[in-house]
Protein backbone atom coordinates (compact mmCIF):
# COMPACT_ATOMS: atom_id res chain seq x y z
CA UNK A 1 0.00 0.00 0.00
CA UNK A 2 1.25 3.22 -0.74
CA UNK A 3 2.16 5.43 2.89
CA UNK A 4 1.90 8.77 0.98
CA UNK A 5 -0.86 10.24 -2.16
CA UNK A 6 -0.32 14.20 -3.54
CA UNK A 7 -3.70 14.73 -3.77
CA UNK A 8 -5.72 18.33 -4.79
CA UNK A 9 -2.92 20.54 -5.48
CA UNK A 10 -3.31 24.78 -5.88
CA UNK A 11 -0.47 27.12 -6.79
CA UNK A 12 0.45 27.46 -3.60
CA UNK A 13 -0.80 24.83 -1.62
CA UNK A 14 -0.91 20.35 -1.82
CA UNK A 15 -2.93 17.98 0.35
CA UNK A 16 -0.96 14.79 1.14
CA UNK A 17 -2.43 11.66 2.04
CA UNK A 18 -0.39 9.63 4.77
CA UNK A 19 -1.38 6.10 5.73
CA UNK A 20 0.91 4.64 8.71
CA UNK A 21 0.65 0.83 10.30
CA UNK A 22 -0.23 0.22 13.92
CA UNK A 23 3.25 -0.33 15.03
CA UNK A 24 3.88 2.66 13.93
CA UNK A 25 1.18 5.30 14.39
CA UNK A 26 2.83 8.77 14.22
CA UNK A 27 3.63 10.26 11.00
CA UNK A 28 5.79 12.99 10.57
CA UNK A 29 5.79 15.16 7.27
CA UNK A 30 8.29 17.00 5.36
CA UNK A 31 8.54 18.86 2.32
CA UNK A 32 11.46 19.97 0.46
CA UNK A 33 12.19 22.55 -1.96
CA UNK A 34 14.18 21.72 -5.26
CA UNK A 35 17.54 21.94 -3.50
CA UNK A 36 16.73 19.67 -0.61
CA UNK A 37 15.86 22.06 1.90
CA UNK A 38 13.40 21.36 4.14
CA UNK A 39 10.21 24.58 4.13
CA UNK A 40 7.93 22.59 5.74
CA UNK A 41 7.60 20.26 8.64
CA UNK A 42 4.21 19.36 10.27
CA UNK A 43 4.17 19.96 13.82
CA UNK A 44 3.60 18.65 15.82
CA UNK A 45 3.25 15.45 14.43
CA UNK A 46 0.26 13.66 13.49
CA UNK A 47 -1.02 10.58 15.05
CA UNK A 48 -2.97 8.82 12.73
CA UNK A 49 -7.07 7.72 12.65
CA UNK A 50 -6.79 4.93 15.07
CA UNK A 51 -9.26 2.34 13.11
CA UNK A 52 -7.65 2.71 9.94
CA UNK A 53 -4.33 4.90 10.27
CA UNK A 54 -4.55 7.54 8.07
CA UNK A 55 -4.47 11.02 7.82
CA UNK A 56 -4.47 14.54 6.16
CA UNK A 57 -1.94 16.81 6.12
CA UNK A 58 -2.75 20.22 3.86
CA UNK A 59 0.55 22.28 2.94
CA UNK A 60 0.40 25.56 2.46
CA UNK A 61 2.80 28.55 1.42
CA UNK A 62 4.06 27.24 -1.50
CA UNK A 63 5.33 29.02 -4.57
CA UNK A 64 3.16 28.54 -8.11
CA UNK A 65 4.96 25.68 -10.80
CA UNK A 66 7.45 24.94 -8.48
CA UNK A 67 8.83 21.21 -7.89
CA UNK A 68 8.73 19.82 -4.65
CA UNK A 69 9.42 16.53 -2.40
CA UNK A 70 7.07 15.36 0.45
CA UNK A 71 8.84 12.89 2.52
CA UNK A 72 6.89 10.85 5.57
CA UNK A 73 8.45 9.06 8.63
CA UNK A 74 6.79 6.86 11.31
CA UNK A 75 7.29 6.72 14.99
CA UNK A 76 5.31 4.71 17.99
CA UNK A 77 5.00 7.86 19.68
CA UNK A 78 5.64 11.31 19.76
CA UNK A 79 8.96 11.47 21.90
CA UNK A 80 11.11 13.44 19.73
CA UNK A 81 14.34 11.38 20.07
CA UNK A 82 12.09 8.44 18.75
CA UNK A 83 14.13 7.17 15.71
CA UNK A 84 11.44 7.35 12.64
CA UNK A 85 10.97 4.77 10.34
CA UNK A 86 10.81 4.79 6.96
CA UNK A 87 8.16 2.61 4.31
CA UNK A 88 8.65 2.19 0.63
CA UNK A 89 6.76 4.62 -1.31
CA UNK A 90 6.27 7.17 1.30
CA UNK A 91 8.33 9.39 -0.88
CA UNK A 92 6.18 11.97 -3.73
CA UNK A 93 7.64 14.21 -6.00
CA UNK A 94 5.23 16.97 -6.89
CA UNK A 95 4.97 20.40 -8.82
CA UNK A 96 2.24 23.07 -7.47
CA UNK A 97 -0.08 24.29 -10.19
CA UNK A 98 0.77 27.67 -12.44
CA UNK A 99 -1.03 30.99 -12.24
CA UNK A 100 0.27 31.76 -15.67
CA UNK A 101 -3.66 31.86 -17.65
CA UNK A 102 -1.89 30.94 -20.90
CA UNK A 103 0.74 28.18 -19.72
CA UNK A 104 0.41 24.61 -21.33
CA UNK A 105 -1.18 22.29 -19.20
CA UNK A 106 -0.89 18.54 -19.28
CA UNK A 107 -3.34 16.27 -17.45
CA UNK A 108 -3.77 11.96 -17.80
CA UNK A 109 -7.38 10.53 -17.82
CA UNK A 110 -8.14 7.00 -17.01
CA UNK A 111 -10.61 4.43 -15.07
CA UNK A 112 -11.92 0.95 -14.70
CA UNK A 113 -8.87 -0.48 -12.58
CA UNK A 114 -9.35 -4.45 -12.60
CA UNK A 115 -7.10 -6.34 -9.47
CA UNK A 116 -9.08 -9.43 -8.43
CA UNK A 117 -8.29 -11.93 -10.72
CA UNK A 118 -5.11 -12.58 -10.49
CA UNK A 119 -2.88 -13.97 -12.89
CA UNK A 120 -5.81 -13.53 -15.04
CA UNK A 121 -5.85 -9.70 -15.19
CA UNK A 122 -2.82 -8.84 -13.19
CA UNK A 123 -2.69 -5.03 -13.27
CA UNK A 124 1.70 -4.91 -12.96
CA UNK A 125 1.82 -3.87 -16.69
CA UNK A 126 -0.80 -0.88 -17.15
CA UNK A 127 0.72 0.66 -14.17
CA UNK A 128 4.13 0.69 -15.40
CA UNK A 129 3.14 2.11 -18.56
CA UNK A 130 1.33 4.66 -17.05
CA UNK A 131 4.51 5.34 -15.02
CA UNK A 132 6.62 5.44 -17.69
CA UNK A 133 4.03 8.07 -19.38
CA UNK A 134 4.40 10.07 -16.36
CA UNK A 135 8.26 10.47 -16.53
CA UNK A 136 7.51 11.12 -20.20
CA UNK A 137 5.30 13.49 -19.95
CA UNK A 138 5.35 15.08 -16.55
CA UNK A 139 1.69 15.91 -16.06
CA UNK A 140 0.50 18.33 -13.85
CA UNK A 141 -1.99 15.35 -12.39
CA UNK A 142 -3.90 12.53 -12.97
CA UNK A 143 -7.86 11.63 -12.88
CA UNK A 144 -9.39 8.72 -11.77
CA UNK A 145 -12.81 8.70 -13.41
CA UNK A 146 -14.13 5.88 -11.56
CA UNK A 147 -13.77 2.00 -10.74
CA UNK A 148 -10.62 2.51 -8.71
CA UNK A 149 -11.63 -1.01 -7.31
CA UNK A 150 -13.72 -3.87 -8.02
CA UNK A 151 -15.29 -4.39 -5.13
CA UNK A 152 -18.12 -6.84 -6.47
CA UNK A 153 -15.48 -9.15 -8.40
CA UNK A 154 -15.33 -11.88 -8.12
CA UNK A 155 -18.20 -12.20 -5.78
CA UNK A 156 -20.64 -9.84 -4.35
CA UNK A 157 -19.71 -7.55 -1.29
CA UNK A 158 -19.92 -7.71 1.98
CA UNK A 159 -21.43 -5.55 4.62
CA UNK A 160 -18.04 -5.06 5.99
CA UNK A 161 -15.77 -2.19 6.00
CA UNK A 162 -12.92 -4.83 5.49
CA UNK A 163 -14.05 -6.50 2.76
CA UNK A 164 -13.80 -3.03 1.19
CA UNK A 165 -10.47 -2.19 2.39
CA UNK A 166 -9.43 -5.54 1.31
CA UNK A 167 -10.16 -4.48 -2.32
CA UNK A 168 -7.90 -1.30 -1.89
CA UNK A 169 -5.01 -3.53 -0.82
CA UNK A 170 -5.58 -5.59 -3.20
CA UNK A 171 -5.57 -2.66 -5.98
CA UNK A 172 -2.95 -0.58 -4.59
CA UNK A 173 -1.22 -2.34 -1.99
CA UNK A 174 -0.32 -5.98 -3.98
CA UNK A 175 0.59 -4.00 -7.19
CA UNK A 176 3.86 -2.15 -6.71
CA UNK A 177 3.96 -0.25 -9.77
CA UNK A 178 0.55 0.98 -8.23
CA UNK A 179 2.04 2.34 -5.19
CA UNK A 180 4.95 3.93 -7.34
CA UNK A 181 2.36 5.36 -9.61
CA UNK A 182 0.33 7.17 -6.59
CA UNK A 183 3.73 8.93 -5.46
CA UNK A 184 4.59 10.04 -8.72
CA UNK A 185 2.36 13.35 -9.33
CA UNK A 186 -1.13 14.87 -7.54
CA UNK A 187 -4.22 12.14 -8.14
CA UNK A 188 -8.23 13.36 -8.17
CA UNK A 189 -10.52 10.43 -8.07
CA UNK A 190 -14.09 10.22 -8.39
CA UNK A 191 -16.60 6.90 -7.63
CA UNK A 192 -18.38 5.20 -9.91
CA UNK A 193 -20.24 1.96 -9.32
CA UNK A 194 -17.63 -0.93 -8.99
CA UNK A 195 -16.23 1.27 -5.66
CA UNK A 196 -19.97 0.22 -4.43
CA UNK A 197 -21.48 -2.90 -6.49
CA UNK A 198 -22.09 -3.18 -9.71
CA UNK A 199 -24.88 -0.36 -11.75
CA UNK A 200 -25.63 0.24 -8.34
CA UNK A 201 -28.69 2.95 -7.41
CA UNK A 202 -30.20 3.79 -4.88
CA UNK A 203 -34.09 3.06 -6.41
CA UNK A 204 -33.38 -0.71 -6.90
CA UNK A 205 -34.00 -2.85 -4.33
CA UNK A 206 -32.30 -6.30 -5.72
CA UNK A 207 -29.41 -6.55 -2.61
CA UNK A 208 -31.04 -7.11 0.32
CA UNK A 209 -28.58 -4.77 2.48
CA UNK A 210 -28.54 -1.99 -0.23
CA UNK A 211 -27.96 1.23 1.81
CA UNK A 212 -25.75 -0.77 4.62
CA UNK A 213 -24.04 -1.77 1.57
CA UNK A 214 -23.60 1.96 0.51
CA UNK A 215 -22.56 3.08 4.32
CA UNK A 216 -19.74 0.93 4.27
CA UNK A 217 -18.61 1.49 1.04
CA UNK A 218 -18.42 5.31 1.33
CA UNK A 219 -16.65 5.28 4.85
CA UNK A 220 -14.21 3.33 3.31
CA UNK A 221 -14.17 5.34 -0.40
CA UNK A 222 -13.84 8.15 2.14
CA UNK A 223 -10.73 7.20 3.83
CA UNK A 224 -8.70 5.62 0.45
CA UNK A 225 -10.33 8.45 -2.04
CA UNK A 226 -12.05 11.45 -0.96
CA UNK A 227 -10.32 12.60 1.53
CA UNK A 228 -7.19 13.92 -0.47
CA UNK A 229 -9.66 15.30 -3.12
CA UNK A 230 -10.94 19.16 -2.68
CA UNK A 231 -12.91 19.41 0.34
CA UNK A 232 -17.07 19.26 -0.12
CA UNK A 233 -19.76 19.68 1.65
CA UNK A 234 -20.62 16.91 4.93
CA UNK A 235 -22.23 13.88 2.69
CA UNK A 236 -21.54 15.32 -1.18
CA UNK A 237 -18.41 13.56 -3.09
CA UNK A 238 -18.59 16.14 -5.92
CA UNK A 239 -16.23 19.10 -5.72
CA UNK A 240 -14.52 22.00 -8.13
CA UNK A 241 -10.95 22.79 -9.00
CA UNK A 242 -9.11 24.84 -11.24
CA UNK A 243 -5.10 24.31 -12.78
CA UNK A 244 -3.89 27.64 -14.70
CA UNK A 245 -6.37 28.48 -17.12
CA UNK A 246 -8.63 25.55 -16.91
CA UNK A 247 -11.80 24.99 -15.14
CA UNK A 248 -12.82 21.39 -13.53
CA UNK A 249 -16.26 20.27 -12.06
CA UNK A 250 -15.88 16.97 -10.89
CA UNK A 251 -19.42 15.07 -10.73
CA UNK A 252 -20.81 12.30 -8.29
CA UNK A 253 -23.48 10.56 -10.62
CA UNK A 254 -23.49 7.51 -8.48
CA UNK A 255 -24.13 7.86 -4.79
CA UNK A 256 -27.24 10.32 -5.35
CA UNK A 257 -28.51 8.31 -8.52
CA UNK A 258 -32.18 6.35 -7.88
CA UNK A 259 -33.81 5.34 -11.20
CA UNK A 260 -37.20 5.25 -9.57
CA UNK A 261 -37.24 9.34 -8.95
CA UNK A 262 -35.69 9.47 -12.95
CA UNK A 263 -32.26 11.37 -11.34
CA UNK A 264 -28.58 10.43 -11.23
CA UNK A 265 -27.88 13.41 -9.51
CA UNK A 266 -29.57 15.07 -6.25
CA UNK A 267 -31.02 18.79 -8.11
CA UNK A 268 -28.77 20.66 -5.69
CA UNK A 269 -25.71 19.30 -7.40
CA UNK A 270 -27.11 19.71 -10.90
CA UNK A 271 -27.95 23.64 -9.83
CA UNK A 272 -24.12 24.05 -8.74
CA UNK A 273 -23.04 22.56 -12.05
CA UNK A 274 -25.49 25.19 -14.03
CA UNK A 275 -23.90 28.03 -11.38
CA UNK A 276 -20.41 26.97 -12.51
CA UNK A 277 -20.84 26.95 -15.35
CA UNK A 278 -22.47 30.11 -16.09
CA UNK A 279 -19.95 31.81 -13.68
CA UNK A 280 -17.06 30.47 -15.96
CA UNK A 281 -18.95 30.70 -19.31
CA UNK A 282 -15.88 32.14 -20.96
CA UNK A 283 -13.50 30.07 -19.47
CA UNK A 284 -12.11 26.56 -20.87
CA UNK A 285 -14.43 24.45 -18.65
CA UNK A 286 -13.60 20.14 -17.93
CA UNK A 287 -16.85 18.29 -16.17
CA UNK A 288 -15.82 14.73 -15.11
CA UNK A 289 -18.46 12.58 -14.96
CA UNK A 290 -17.97 8.46 -14.70
CA UNK A 291 -20.78 7.42 -17.11
CA UNK A 292 -20.66 9.29 -20.36
CA UNK A 293 -22.81 12.02 -20.95
CA UNK A 294 -22.59 12.18 -25.03
CA UNK A 295 -21.58 8.57 -26.08
CA UNK A 296 -24.37 6.59 -26.56
CA UNK A 297 -24.18 2.68 -26.24
CA UNK A 298 -25.95 0.23 -28.01
CA UNK A 299 -29.94 -0.05 -26.43
CA UNK A 300 -29.69 3.53 -25.06
CA UNK A 301 -27.56 3.10 -22.21
CA UNK A 302 -29.88 3.15 -19.11
CA UNK A 303 -26.65 3.31 -16.46
CA UNK A 304 -25.63 6.27 -17.99
CA UNK A 305 -26.56 10.00 -18.46
CA UNK A 306 -29.46 8.99 -21.67
CA UNK A 307 -31.01 6.73 -19.28
CA UNK A 308 -31.76 9.84 -17.45
CA UNK A 309 -33.22 12.34 -20.10
CA UNK A 310 -34.95 14.85 -18.17
CA UNK A 311 -31.75 15.77 -16.47
CA UNK A 312 -29.81 15.22 -19.72
CA UNK A 313 -31.71 17.81 -21.67
CA UNK A 314 -32.01 19.98 -18.66
CA UNK A 315 -28.55 20.69 -18.51
CA UNK A 316 -28.14 20.90 -22.25
CA UNK A 317 -30.87 23.20 -22.92
CA UNK A 318 -29.44 25.32 -20.22
CA UNK A 319 -25.78 25.13 -22.03
CA UNK A 320 -28.01 26.55 -25.23
CA UNK A 321 -30.13 29.27 -23.37
CA UNK A 322 -27.27 30.60 -21.69
CA UNK A 323 -24.99 30.07 -24.52
CA UNK A 324 -22.14 28.05 -22.84
CA UNK A 325 -19.18 27.29 -24.91
CA UNK A 326 -15.97 25.69 -24.43
CA UNK A 327 -17.35 22.60 -22.45
CA UNK A 328 -15.83 19.67 -22.50
CA UNK A 329 -16.80 16.08 -20.65
CA UNK A 330 -14.20 13.86 -19.41
CA UNK A 331 -15.39 10.42 -18.60
CA UNK A 332 -14.62 6.38 -18.50
CA UNK A 333 -16.54 3.52 -17.55
CA UNK A 334 -17.26 1.65 -21.05
CA UNK A 335 -13.85 0.00 -21.24
CA UNK A 336 -12.89 1.70 -24.58
CA UNK A 337 -11.43 5.30 -25.29
CA UNK A 338 -12.57 7.75 -28.18
CA UNK A 339 -13.99 10.92 -28.55
CA UNK A 340 -17.67 12.24 -28.84
CA UNK A 341 -19.01 15.63 -30.31
CA UNK A 342 -22.36 16.94 -29.78
CA UNK A 343 -24.12 20.05 -30.99
CA UNK A 344 -27.23 21.61 -30.24
CA UNK A 345 -29.33 24.43 -32.39
CA UNK A 346 -32.18 26.95 -31.71
CA UNK A 347 -32.44 29.26 -34.50
CA UNK A 348 -29.22 30.82 -34.62
CA UNK A 349 -28.13 29.56 -31.88
CA UNK A 350 -25.85 26.73 -31.12
CA UNK A 351 -23.26 25.08 -29.07
CA UNK A 352 -20.82 21.85 -29.64
CA UNK A 353 -19.58 19.95 -26.47
CA UNK A 354 -17.06 17.39 -26.75
CA UNK A 355 -16.38 14.65 -24.87
CA UNK A 356 -12.87 12.43 -24.23
CA UNK A 357 -13.03 8.80 -22.95
CA UNK A 358 -10.52 6.68 -21.82
CA UNK A 359 -11.14 3.31 -20.12
CA UNK A 360 -9.94 1.01 -19.02
CA UNK A 361 -6.70 1.18 -17.14
CA UNK A 362 -6.68 -2.46 -16.65
CA UNK A 363 -9.63 -4.85 -17.95
CA UNK A 364 -10.25 -7.88 -20.25
CA UNK A 365 -11.56 -5.87 -23.34
CA UNK A 366 -12.80 -7.60 -26.41
CA UNK A 367 -11.54 -6.27 -29.48
CA UNK A 368 -15.02 -5.48 -31.10
CA UNK A 369 -15.75 -3.09 -33.54
CA UNK A 370 -17.05 0.54 -32.62
CA UNK A 371 -20.44 -0.15 -34.94
CA UNK A 372 -21.28 -3.40 -32.69
CA UNK A 373 -21.00 -1.13 -28.78
CA UNK A 374 -22.41 1.97 -29.97
CA UNK A 375 -24.35 4.54 -32.28
CA UNK A 376 -21.78 6.45 -33.94
CA UNK A 377 -24.25 8.79 -34.33
CA UNK A 378 -27.75 10.28 -33.28
CA UNK A 379 -29.92 12.89 -34.10
CA UNK A 380 -33.12 14.07 -32.04
CA UNK A 381 -34.84 16.43 -29.76
CA UNK A 382 -34.82 17.63 -26.44
CA UNK A 383 -37.99 17.78 -25.25
CA UNK A 384 -37.57 21.80 -25.38
CA UNK A 385 -37.71 21.39 -28.61
CA UNK A 386 -34.01 22.11 -29.25
CA UNK A 387 -32.73 20.19 -31.98
CA UNK A 388 -29.28 17.55 -31.19
CA UNK A 389 -26.94 15.95 -33.53
CA UNK A 390 -24.20 14.03 -31.68
CA UNK A 391 -21.23 11.58 -33.24
CA UNK A 392 -18.54 9.46 -32.10
CA UNK A 393 -14.91 10.40 -34.20
CA UNK A 394 -14.64 6.91 -35.53
CA UNK A 395 -10.88 6.99 -35.60
CA UNK A 396 -10.70 8.01 -32.04
CA UNK A 397 -11.96 4.85 -31.29
CA UNK A 398 -10.01 2.12 -29.51
CA UNK A 399 -11.06 -0.90 -27.81
CA UNK A 400 -8.02 -1.69 -25.07
CA UNK A 401 -6.62 -1.29 -21.96
CA UNK A 402 -5.00 2.33 -22.10
CA UNK A 403 -4.42 5.66 -20.36
CA UNK A 404 -5.09 9.18 -22.43
CA UNK A 405 -2.47 11.96 -22.05
CA UNK A 406 -4.10 15.47 -22.79
CA UNK A 407 -2.62 18.88 -23.39
CA UNK A 408 -4.59 21.99 -23.73
CA UNK A 409 -2.78 25.16 -25.26
CA UNK A 410 -3.93 28.70 -25.30
CA UNK A 411 -3.43 30.96 -28.18
CA UNK A 412 -4.12 34.36 -27.58
CA UNK A 413 -6.83 32.61 -24.79
CA UNK A 414 -8.28 30.31 -27.06
CA UNK A 415 -7.60 26.81 -25.87
CA UNK A 416 -6.57 23.96 -28.43
CA UNK A 417 -6.88 20.39 -26.91
CA UNK A 418 -4.70 17.29 -27.98
CA UNK A 419 -5.06 13.91 -26.87
CA UNK A 420 -2.93 10.62 -27.37
CA UNK A 421 -4.16 7.37 -26.51
CA UNK A 422 -1.58 4.78 -24.62
CA UNK A 423 -2.36 1.14 -24.75
CA UNK A 424 -1.44 0.06 -20.92
CA UNK A 425 -1.21 -3.93 -21.41
CA UNK A 426 0.86 -3.59 -24.54
CA UNK A 427 3.45 -1.24 -25.87
CA UNK A 428 1.36 0.39 -27.99
CA UNK A 429 0.33 3.60 -29.00
CA UNK A 430 -3.30 4.51 -30.25
CA UNK A 431 -5.00 7.27 -31.84
CA UNK A 432 -4.21 10.90 -31.29
CA UNK A 433 -6.17 13.90 -32.46
CA UNK A 434 -7.08 17.56 -31.33
CA UNK A 435 -10.37 19.74 -30.95
CA UNK A 436 -10.41 23.33 -31.23
CA UNK A 437 -12.89 25.80 -30.20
Amino acid sequence: MPHLIVGHTTSSSARIWARALPRWPVAHLEVLDASGNVIHTATPAVTVDAEFHTTIFDVTGLQPDTPYRAKLAFTKTTAKEEPRIRQAYCESRFRTFPTDQGQTLRFFLGSCNLHSLGIIARPDHAWNTIADQIRTQNPHFMLHCGDQIYADIPFQPLVSLDHYRRKYLDAWQDCVPAQSVLTMCPHYMILDDHEIDNDFDNGRADHRDAQLLRSAALKVYWEFQHSHNPDTAAGNYYYQFNCGAAKFFVLDVRTQRDSTRKRIVETQQLNELKGWLLANKDDLKFIVTSVPFIARPRGGGSDKWHGFREQRESLLDYLLEKDIQRTVFLTGDMHSSMVSELTLKAGKKSVTLYELMSSPINQLTPDTPLESRYDVSYKGNTKAGNSLTSRIRAESFYPHSNIMAIQVQFNNGVPTISYSIHRTTRSESGPAGVITF
